[in-house]
């Protein structure tokens, strides 16, 4: 069984293969079931955050190379041309380095802004959505635990996640550093989903504007209005009349552009361009927005750019949890090969077992006839737990030795999965 990610992710800055990855709610099981069958995998999990898509697989065989990955993209690009990528706009990472990245991104030491707690929760959700779908199975549950189990101790004996910004805080600071003194400001939020709550929480805690909560369905607006003390628009009524709005922040999972140059026509004109903050994989703004002088555009790429000091600022911190990702790695590696090998070193064992208790009878039986039966067995229990750490303490020693010198999972070292 081998375990492996392929996946694409901002620092690709391929967007539209990362468009095209991204996959609509609503048709996202039936679509993962049909292609775990394509690919021919045993089990399968989908995560999708705002700057990754990852596909995590497990498939009988210990040498796939490519194969996985070639399906893939035949799969979603057979006949289609509209988006253009080269072979290192993808990543495919199998044995080792899978578990590795896996590790580390749970534990937030590959996010845009490293520390950053979001992403654990969201791979935690697509976990359980893979499991409820059936989609994945023993080999991503324990992969998956074991990467949870991680990002908490990351956590826990380390301060990389102190201070740590967020997609929804640098947005805000956006938005605090253009509206100023602005105290009649309005933002509308495009979206129900937590990027939006998160994003409401910033600005109603530094009173930064009135918050106009948008979306598709009026009803499910008007929860977060009451909440926050704003006003519901439907999106439709928005679209046509967004008169008076200083920001728009949108955060859909819609799968075309929400806002298109038509819209543009409709802001209001006024002294200062209109902030709009596009935090949503495919983009909610067509591509007219990014050179419209009547907007301020701003996307994941730039927020991306205005938080590079953020690894090095917690450069240290950052090599703690990398050991401590390095050092979980090699302990699951030598587990699952110790779990592999027991089963060759136990015939070797059960061989010396028979060997010394023949000795032992004899032993009694010629020369230490004086034992008690208690005694005799007292013996048993010493010379067969003696025979026990002799026969198996070579299994650990070589498995955590093969776990450190291997870059890829030896054949079964993922036992008990079949």
């Amino acid at each position: 069984m081998q375990f492996g990610i392929i996946g694409t992710s901002i620092w690709q800055q391929n967007m539209p293969l990362l468009e095209r990855l991204t996959l609509e709610r609503g048709k996202k099981h039936t679509f993962l079931a049909e292609l775990k069958q394509v690919l021919g995998l045993n089990e399968l999990l989908y995560l999708a955050t705002c700057n990754r898509v990852e596909f995590m697989y497990a498939i009988n065989g210990e040498d796939q190379g490519e194969r996985p990955l070639h399906r893939l993209i035949d799969f979603f690009f057979a006949g289609q041309h509209d988006v253009g990528f080269f072979p290192n706009d993808f990543y495919h990472l199998t044995g080792r380095e899978a578990i590795t990245h896996l590790f580390r991104t749970v534990a937030s030491l590959e996010s845009l802004v490293v520390g950053e707690t979001q992403i654990t929760g969201q791979f935690k959700q697509a976990w359980q959505d893979s499991a409820a779908d059936g989609l994945s199975g023993p080999v991503l549950a324990d992969l998956a635990e074991k990467a949870l189990q991680i990002a908490r101790k990351v956590k826990r004996e380390t301060s990389v996640g102190e201070g740590a910004l967020s997609m929804a805080s640098l947005a805000a600071s956006e938005l605090q550093r253009h509206l100023q003194a602005n105290m009649q400001a309005v933002v509308a939020l495009v979206g129900t989903g937590a990027m939006t709550r998160k994003l409401a929480s910033y600005i109603k805690d530094f009173t930064l504007g009135d918050i106009v909560f948008v979306n598709r369905t009026l009803e499910n607006a008007r929860p977060l209005a009451q909440e926050f003390g704003g006003t519901a628009v439907s999106l439709e009524v928005f679209l046509r009349q967004p008169t008076g709005v200083d920001a728009i922040i949108s955060a859909t999972a819609a799968s075309e552009p929400v806002f298109d140059c038509t819209f543009l026509d409709r802001l209001t004109a006024s002294t200062n361009p209109v902030l709009c903050i596009d935090l949503a994989v495919p983009r909610d703004f067509s591509i007219e927005f990014e050179r419209d002088s009547r907007v301020r555009f701003i996307d994941i790429p730039i927020l991306k750019s205005r938080c590079n000091g953020n690894l090095r600022q917690k450069f240290v911190e950052v090599g703690k949890a990398s050991e401590i990702v390095r050092e979980a790695v090699n302990s699951y590696l030598s587990g699952r090969m110790e779990l592999s090998l027991k089963p060759i070193f136990h015939d070797s064992y059960k061989e010396s077992l028979e060997l010394a208790d023949r000795a032992l009878n004899d032993l009694f039986a010629q020369k230490l006839t004086s034992l008690q039966h208690d005694e005799r067995e007292a013996v048993k229990r010493l010379v067969t737990k003696l025979i026990g750490h002799s026969s198996f303490q070579p299994v650990r020693v070589l498995s955590e030795r093969l776990a450190q010198m291997r870059s890829g999972l030896c054949p079964n070292d993922l036992g008990g999965a079949q």
